[in-house]
């Protein structure tokens, strides 16, 4: 009788731990092909939009309570003054910039959480000198994305310096 309560409950430890793998599993893998061309497309609308200086699109992937913390370690804690940020950036009459980015890599957490990853240039030149770079300033950005009501928004935005500008991401290693 104690055997068959042993083999008893190794049956429902056994089917509850196949249960739990099983749901795993499945929410790991309700993101779809359509989310990541949606990722890629904002990140590349995002570098145009650096290119052009177009704040309203830059602003619109926001969501109203994301944050940012640029690469010289500011904080910017609500839509206002990122969008502050970013005209200064772009509506400065002595100095500009020529912007790139790199290629994209993005892991997703669960179906509503990602984080997007992509190296980055701005080339600063002299308004009056165009071909004088003045600097040139390479980094990583690190984004969160969240989908809200359908929609994906960046949530909190990490951007940091690196040594050297390189392509991708996931090819850019210590050896």
């Amino acid at each position: 009788m104690k055997q068959f309560i042993y083999i008893r409950i190794s049956l429902i430890a056994l089917l509850f731990a196949i249960i739990c793998s099983c749901n795993k599993t499945t929410s790991e893998k309700k993101h779809t092909s359509d989310d990541s061309l949606k990722l890629i497309k904002m990140v590349r609308e995002r570098e145009n939009a650096m290119k052009e200086k177009n704040i309203t699109i830059i602003m619109s992937q926001f969501a109203d309570d994301a944050t940012f913390i640029n690469s010289a370690g500011y904080f910017f804690a609500n839509k206002k003054e990122k969008e502050l940020f970013h005209r200064y950036l772009s509506q400065n009459d002595s100095i500009s910039y020529y912007y790139f980015a790199g290629d994209i890599s993005i892991r997703f957490l669960d179906e509503k959480n990602a984080l997007v990853y992509y190296p980055w240039r701005m080339d600063w030149f002299n308004v009056s000198n165009p071909k004088d770079t003045l600097k040139k300033e390479v980094g990583l950005m690190t984004l969160n994305a969240q989908k809200r009501e359908n929609k994906w928004l960046w949530v909190a935005i990490t951007n940091e310096h690196t040594p050297d500008f390189f392509q991708n991401l996931e090819k850019h290693k210590v050896k």
